[in-house]
């Protein structure tokens, strides 16, 4: 089974429509929701045959979202860690939102991490518990999808080990692993155990029972593969165990880390970057493992030419072996839109997809 399904940046949305993402966009989930409205409508008379949708990047099943969703605290997993530990947040009219500073960064011994259940206490967990009871309350016409999740399926959605390690820690994380192995085991177990408890806390406060779970480990190619089975592949095992089947995302060529994901429990869905042999995933893992893959960048930019996107498409299919994919990208200005829609055509003239949208 052949899936596409992609989305657009803020910076494209900014720049095509002049949408904005303030402060407001983040933290009033009822302005959010009827500026999110706004979006797909222009997308949808833009795009009306395409599966091109205002989601965050990859992280929401079309197929799973409707318009009478409303998010509250729909903000990256390891940014609101960060703020829980004391970082601020940035937003920017036209991009992503972000946090300035590292709360971990001297960190120096495991009894400086809270406890979990403080962290559960905090103002901001208490704000956004607040938001998500008062439109329950007050908007029985809408659907509240609660903080770490992004649409109805119950995947609930946190980053990586390493890559949440680097938001709270910075780069000396990488130097830990080296020099003081013992507290980055601290620190990768206690970032298990405060996701683990939040999404539990928040999945019981919605009524939506996690059904699986998208780990995004953006950073996991910057470690050897024997730091990674070492310092990674337990804790994603534990959520597994916690959680439910995994979906793991592992950003750029990834072909050495294969045989690493091949050791994870409860593994579902590799969702890997340009690069990775597609081929090699299926000789490892085999075919009925789902997996996701993002077009190399470089031939979605402008100046390249359909022929690199179509050699690139046929090489994924053939190397797929007719196991389960989907094919996703996330649009950006620097992109050929002429280059991602023809994926979306060659697709339908195979007859593996249909033209349509869910939304």
């Amino acid at each position: 089974m052949i899936k596409i399904q992609a989305s657009v940046s803020k910076g494209w949305l900014h720049q095509a429509g002049s949408f904005t993402f303030d402060s407001q966009y983040y933290l009033n989930p009822l302005f959010r929701l009827e500026r999110d409205r706004e979006i797909n409508k222009f997308l949808r008379e833009k795009f009306p045959n395409y599966a091109l949708y205002n989601m965050e990047d990859n992280l929401v099943q079309a197929e799973f979202y409707n318009e009478n969703l409303v998010q509250v605290g729909a903000i990256q997993p390891n940014m609101i860690i960060a703020v829980m530990l004391g970082a601020k947040f940035s937003f920017f009219a036209d991009k992503d939102s972000d946090v300035t500073g590292y709360p971990l960064k001297d960190i120096k011994d495991a009894f400086e991490l809270p406890p979990v259940d403080k962290l559960l206490n905090h103002q901001f967990i208490k704000d956004l518990t607040k938001e998500v009871v008062k439109i329950q309350k007050s908007r029985p016409d809408l659907t509240v999808i609660p903080p770490f999740f992004w649409d109805l399926s119950g995947r609930a959605t946190i980053h990586g080990i390493i890559t949440t390690s680097l938001k709270l820690v910075g780069e000396n994380i990488i130097t830990l692993l080296l020099v003081n192995p013992q507290l980055a085991h601290s620190i990768n177990q206690w970032i298990a155990d405060v996701y683990i408890a939040i999404i539990k806390y928040f999945s019981k406060l919605a009524n939506l029972p996690v059904t699986s779970v998208h780990i995004g480990e953006c950073s996991g190619t910057m470690l050897s593969r024997e730091l990674y089975e070492e310092f990674i592949v337990p804790y994603i095992s534990t959520l597994g165990d916690k959680l439910g089947k995994i979906r793991l995302h592992s950003c750029g060529k990834s072909d050495y880390l294969i045989e690493s994901f091949a050791k994870i429990r409860n593994l579902g869905v590799i969702d890997t970057g340009s690069g990775t042999s597609v081929k090699k995933i299926r000789e490892i893992l085999g075919n009925n493992i789902e997996i996701n893959v993002f077009p190399a960048v470089e031939i979605l930019m402008k100046g390249s030419s359909k022929e690199k996107v179509k050699e690139w498409l046929y090489r994924i299919l053939e190397e797929n072996n007719n196991g389960p994919l989907k094919i996703a990208y996330h649009l950006e200005n620097e992109y050929d839109i002429n280059n991602c829609l023809f994926i979306h055509e060659e697709l339908y003239r195979l007859g593996l997809i249909t033209q349509s949208r869910n939304y």
